[in-house]
């Protein structure tokens, strides 16, 4: 599809990679409906880059129904979703409580199947979409610590894959990437501080950039899958 057709949501879409997205269609003409939790952050990123805000808690799922619904308003339809929302917190098994691994689940895997179900059902009406899931290299392989984000991610490449096979009937490319470690707030967020720039490692602009040419190949064909790794990491 051409870009500046591209009608988007895009879940955690005031910072990092769903900011970096949005910018990036905003600039090739599209349209774009960030949605976050803060408020405050969300409208001062949407006047900033041209996007609508929607205030939404992803695990929440009221929250969701409403944010698929003012969507539609806002855009007069929408054919991309980019299913972004999410974060990581890291423990070993033996420190990791069970309240902890459930509000992981509840954002990065039920929160992403809820608004991918809710803008399937919009889709289906239309016979036409696009669902793009922001996964991670954490979704192939595990690591010490990643018990509760490693599961959130493995489960979301295994849900993408059942909606390909339910969704391409009805003209609705469902498409997956997996960064490898970008270089945003999310090791802030985990309580992991904040690193030094590295300009051998990946920028959100990267996954931007490769999210819209899967946007961009033609519809008659589509990327089911695709991870980007920094080439020499130091």
């Amino acid at each position: 599809m051409n870009l500046s057709n591209v009608s988007a949501l895009i879940t955690g879409g005031s910072s990092g990679i769903g900011k970096a997205t949005a910018q990036a269609i905003i600039d090739a003409d599209g349209e774009v409906v960030i949605a976050a939790r803060s408020q405050g952050r969300l409208e001062e990123v949407a006047d900033e880059i041209g996007a609508t805000a929607i205030q939404c808690d992803v695990s929440k799922e009221k929250d969701v129904i409403e944010l698929i619904e003012k969507s539609i308003e806002e855009l007069d339809g929408y054919n991309v979703l980019i299913n972004n929302a999410g974060y990581g917190e890291f423990s070993k098994l033996t420190n990791l409580s069970a309240t902890d691994f459930e509000k992981q689940l509840k954002t990065n895997t039920i929160g992403a199947m809820m608004v991918a179900r809710e803008s399937a059902k919009y889709f289906i009406k239309e016979d036409y979409g696009n669902i793009i899931n922001v996964s991670s290299t954490a979704g192939k392989r595990g690591f010490e610590g990643g018990t509760a984000y490693v599961a959130s991610k493995f489960a979301l490449g295994g849900m993408t894959e059942c909606w390909r096979y339910e969704l391409r009937g009805h003209n609705i490319r469902v498409m997956q990437i997996n960064p490898s470690e970008v270089q945003t707030k999310f090791s802030e967020n985990a309580g992991q501080g904040s690193r030094p720039f590295n300009e051998t490692k990946l920028v959100a602009d990267d996954i931007a950039q490769t999210i819209c040419s899967m946007l961009s190949l033609a519809d008659r064909g589509f990327i089911p899958e695709t991870s980007v790794w920094a080439t020499n990491p130091r």
